[in-house]
């Protein structure tokens, strides 16, 4: 006989909905379709944080203002 570990299913923060432990000790607080919708939200915004590093050069995450003003120099 296989014993298992009883193990309290955390709620979702948004909706309210139980999700996988696993998920909680990730150090996630959101169930899997309130997170995607935050995932979305900070991809597209990502998306539009690049610029290229230099002329002809590939384009390049810029995450703070600092690098803003260093970029294309």
């Amino acid at each position: 006989m296989i014993e298992t570990k009883q193990e309290t299913w955390p709620r979702c923060l948004d909706c309210g909905e139980q999700f996988n432990p696993k998920r909680l000790r990730l150090g996630y607080v959101h169930c899997l379709s309130c997170g995607d919708g935050y995932a979305q939200k900070e991809a597209t915004r990502k998306s539009k944080c690049v610029a290229p590093a230099f002329n002809k050069g590939a384009y390049q995450y810029v995450g703070s203002r600092a690098d803003a003003k260093l970029i294309g120099r």
